[in-house]
């Protein structure tokens, strides 16, 4: 399904008014300031002086719990959870074993009224590089215990695993099948490239999307890039969350910088946004800098293409930073292409490789090869497999059959 600007614009203006404000975390310092866009149908945020803890309704359990990111994930973690709306109480415990010891209050907001309270809560000041259990809800209404492990400190050089997918639109059985096979290679976490759901307004598609997820979200944090079917609307910002305005922001796990940027609405300034990620890719000093957002600078895909503006304003800014990867979705199929600095195909290290991975359940787009930078290009379902361990990257990408659908290897830049 394809929308126009006109229809984008519109939505845009129906979309635009949930709160989540700023949460109740245990160690306010530690964390430091919460910004959460206004996004989403109209609706209050709770405090935590006015919540009754004691208040339940007729659904209280928990269920979508999942862990995310709100700040850097060597020493915080983000749970969200939903119940029915009238349950207040907004709980976590958590320890090193399911005796826990520590507790933290978090906040909840209701959004699409009829549909669910939403529950977030953050745990600051968490030890790096630990293993943590954690159980949610309030008293007679725990969930299961569930785990999670900090990520090593940063700039520390050990093996990180991601596991990268997007692009599952209406087809959540095969996002559900691609989480089964990818759990076999134990990624640290999840990068989502876009388009989660067909119509980011459509809480159905959202449910079959975090339906696929259990057994997974709750254990496995997810990065999530805002894709142009994501629409700006409540049920993202809702429903996710991320550091900074949740649409552009960056995060450091051991060795690894990952920019994550919106490319996809009409209010993304390009030129603004080039020039936030040369500020932040100049800054980090990680000697590991991936990069991802939705649509392709680069692509042989006969149905969208590459996107001449973002290889204008975007790409060089990671040559000259030496982004080693560049990561997106948008065009169904896997695409790999060769080294590029300025369009042009340069030696290993001396340039940007820039991957599509958007094969997480949405109808495939041909792809005609038809570029030089294009390396290898496969239309199917798929996931990828990025290890980074030392001076080298090694990316497999694989179809739910277990194929090998590409094997490379990306040097760290000099």
């Amino acid at each position: 399904m394809q929308y126009g600007a006109a229809v984008t614009l519109l939505l845009l203006a129906a979309c635009h008014t949930l709160v989540k404000g700023d949460f109740a975390t245990a160690d306010p310092d530690a964390c430091g300031p919460v910004y959460q866009p206004a996004y989403g149908y109209g609706s209050t945020p709770v405090e935590l002086a006015d919540r009754d803890e004691s208040t339940f309704g007729e659904a209280p359990d928990p269920y979508h719990v999942r862990l995310s990111w709100s700040g850097q994930p060597e020493a915080e973690a983000t749970l969200l959870w939903r119940t029915d709306e009238e349950t207040m109480a907004t709980r976590v415990q958590y320890g090193a074993d399911a005796d826990y010891g520590e507790e933290s209050a978090g906040a909840s907001f209701i959004f699409l009224v009829g549909e669910s309270r939403v529950h977030e809560a953050r745990l600051c000041g968490l030890q790096a590089d630990t293993e943590y259990h954690y159980r949610v809800g309030g008293e007679g209404h725990w969930s299961a215990d569930y785990h999670f492990r900090t990520a090593p400190p940063a700039g520390t050089d050990v093996p990180v695993v991601i596991g990268i997918a997007g692009d599952a639109r209406d087809n959540q059985a095969t996002w559900a099948q691609l989480l089964a096979a990818m759990e076999e290679h134990t990624p640290d976490f999840v990068l989502f490239s876009g388009d989660a759901v067909d119509f980011g307004g459509h809480m159905a598609e959202w449910d079959a999307w975090l339906d696929a997820g259990v057994g997974y979200m709750e254990d496995h944090a997810f990065v999530m890039v805002h894709g142009n079917h994501e629409f700006y609307a409540q049920n993202f910002f809702g429903l996710v969350a991320q550091p900074a305005n949740e649409q552009t922001f960056s995060l450091d796990y051991g060795p690894v910088h990952l920019a994550v940027l919106d490319d996809s609405t009409v209010s993304a300034d390009r030129e603004a946004l080039g020039a936030w990620l040369d500020s932040d890719l100049g800054a980090t000093p990680q000697p590991w800098k991936l990069v991802s957002h939705h649509q392709p600078a680069y692509s042989s895909c006969t149905t969208h293409g590459g996107d001449d503006e973002l290889a204008a304003l975007w790409s060089p800014v990671e040559e000259l930073h030496g982004a080693q990867l560049d990561i997106t979705g948008h065009n169904h199929n896997y695409e790999r292409s060769v080294p590029l600095r300025g369009g042009l195909e340069v030696g290993p290290g001396e340039g940007t490789v820039y991957v599509v991975s958007a094969g997480a359940g949405a109808d495939l787009y041909a792809n005609s090869m038809a570029n030089p930078y294009t390396a290898t290009a496969t239309v199917t379902d798929h996931y990828l497999i990025l290890t980074v361990d030392g001076d080298e990257a090694h990316g497999v990408a694989y179809d739910l059959a277990g194929n090998v659908v590409d094997d490379f290897t990306v040097p760290r830049s000099p």
